[in-house]
């Protein structure tokens, strides 16, 4: 029984990730408006205190996120055209460079010869130009999905208190500590990724590094990613240095150490003074979390990983017959927060409920 149960459970999350995926232009706009929901809850409580009703809440959410998507998009536009300008100057080094490369790694000459960077980076192009029209679908389907959540939030309470009755308060309990602990895991997150990035962008700057604005914002994003992200980072900067400052390695290698140390300063002494263990999520589960949702979503996928996981774990330490999915993925100082169930105490709950429902059945009957 428990075989055919566990192979029910894992059919179950096949079929589900497989929903996620096919299905991810609805779901990945509607997850990505609801952790925006939870970052912007400081402007949610200042319309509050202001006594703005839903629709000027709306207003005041959507004005802030259209002064920050306009400002964003200027600035990409801008780095495209710095981008063209930095290809057509360094393209013929940036050939060069590849080409001794390859002749290290021992490629053939015919290969050499059929290399075509410039087609390549153009294909490229193309395929960033659709992501970005792919992108501005996705990101009007999460405004659509954010003004119907901030209309909808202040009946929530009043729905949860008629669908769950005596369990109401348990099931606010539980989303009240999701929404607290993600918004504050994304504040801090913003706010150290806020800062990688503008060191690196002056690192960057005084190194006289072209494209530094955008290395600093590429470092800021790809920081949300855990672990692989910063890794990530650190190349795009450093292979500009060598083809920019080549034939010399002085300021490539510089530009190296430098960032690397940014990384391990504020990912190894800082992040955790700031950011405590507010997750308390394994490591371990952090990285297979993101391989999982990598794999189904993409890169968007990638960013909500870990916030996932933890919004998985905060469910199962609310329900005391998942508490030991809870333990199993959480690390090893949230464990010790995480109160101890007893098995035999949840059997008789357990117990106490059929008998409860039992007595209501026979009732039922003897009045039938």
């Amino acid at each position: 029984m428990k075989i055919l149960l566990g192979l029910l459970c894992f059919l179950s999350a096949v079929v589900l990730c497989s929903v996620l995926h096919v299905a991810s232009n609805v779901f990945i706009p509607l997850v990505i408006a609801w952790f925006i929901l939870q970052m912007l809850r400081p402007v949610i409580k200042i319309a509050k205190t202001l006594r703005f009703n839903a629709w000027w809440s709306v207003a005041l959410v959507f004005a802030v996120l259209t002064i920050i998507g306009l400002a964003g998009f200027k600035f990409l536009a801008a780095q495209f055209a710095e981008f063209s300008h930095v290809l057509d100057a360094y393209s013929d080094k940036l050939l060069e460079w590849i080409m001794h490369v390859m002749e290290i790694l021992g490629i053939s000459q015919d290969t050499l010869k059929s290399f075509n960077l410039t087609g390549m980076l153009r294909d490229n192009i193309r395929s960033i130009s659709s992501m970005v029209v792919t992108f501005a679908s996705k990101f009007v389907m999460t405004f659509v999905f954010l003004m119907f959540m901030l209309v909808e939030a202040p009946y929530l309470d009043e729905k949860i208190d008629k669908a769950f009755g005596k369990n109401s308060q348990r099931v606010k309990k539980i989303l009240s500590t999701i929404s607290e602990q993600v918004s504050q895991y994304l504040s801090a997150l913003t706010l150290i990724s806020f800062a990688t990035g503008v060191c690196a962008w002056l690192v960057l700057t005084v190194l006289d590094v072209r494209l530094a604005a955008g290395w600093g914002v590429l470092t800021f994003l790809l920081n949300f990613i855990p672990t692989v992200g910063s890794i990530i980072a650190t190349f795009p900067p450093v292979i500009m240095a060598i083809i920019q400052f080549s034939p010399g390695f002085f300021t490539p290698l510089l530009v190296l150490v430098s960032l690397t140390a940014i990384q391990v300063t504020i990912g190894n002494i800082i992040t955790p003074k700031v950011m405590g263990d507010k997750l308390g999520v394994s490591p371990v589960v952090i990285l297979l979390s993101l391989l999982l949702w990598g794999t189904i979503w993409g890169i968007p996928g990638a960013l909500l990983s870990t916030p996932i996981i933890s919004i998985i774990k905060i469910i199962c330490e609310n329900i005391p017959v998942m508490h030991p999915i809870a333990i199993l993925i959480g690390s090893g100082e949230s464990v010790r927060k995480i109160p101890e169930v007893k098995a035999p105490e949840v059997v008789e709950t357990m117990k106490k409920k059929l008998a409860e429902t039992a007595k209501k059945v026979h009732l039922g009957k003897k009045k039938k």
